[in-house]
């Protein structure tokens, strides 16, 4: 295997409770070093909505294809409490673990943010993240554009707390 953004399998774990920035941040990753993102929130969203319009649960995540991400209603309430629904299924899990996996070890990069993405489903991962935010600004966040966001947490000032010590190279690009 070469070292060159084209070949090189490179991780990026991204974790964190909820609303407190992992998506911002995993998509920001990745537009800056070119790699994959992937959130992994919105797998079990597109689970849900498939068994919602009538697939069994285990054979929904099996077929899973990153097409079905794309869906514009995954936002939605309706998929939310569908994927809480299938969520709690163990073949639906294991299913989405190997998803979660092979898009982690994908080359040229990728970035995955979710729960238990540096712990269970990347254990191994080069860079892990773990992010915090107080209750407001994950209040102030949620639902809100990257512009409106960054306002009031802006990145240079929190990036720091995240990268500490030596940084990592990859493909001859310094990851800060």
């Amino acid at each position: 295997m070469t070292n060159s953004p084209d070949s090189a399998q490179f991780t990026v774990a991204i974790d964190g409770p909820a609303a407190a920035g992992k998506g911002t941040i995993g998509r920001a990753v990745a537009d800056r070093f070119g790699f994959a993102h992937l959130d992994t929130g919105l797998l079990y969203r597109a689970v849900g909505a498939k068994v919602a319009g009538g697939m069994d649960p285990a054979a929904a995540a099996r077929a899973l294809t990153p097409e079905d991400l794309a869906r514009g209603d995954l936002r939605s309430a309706e998929a939310g409490q569908a994927a809480s629904r299938v969520a709690v299924l163990p073949e639906v899990r294991a299913a989405l673990l190997d998803f979660q996996r092979r898009f982690a070890r994908r080359p040229g990069g990728a970035v995955l943010d979710g729960r238990d993405i540096g712990t269970v489903i990347c254990p191994a991962a080069e860079v892990k993240l773990y992010v915090t935010a107080s209750p407001k600004c994950g209040r102030i966040g949620a639902g809100r554009n990257w512009a409106a966001r960054r306002r009031l947490c802006p990145m240079p000032r929190c990036w720091p707390r995240w990268w500490s010590g030596t940084p990592a190279t990859w493909g001859g690009r310094t990851l800060r």
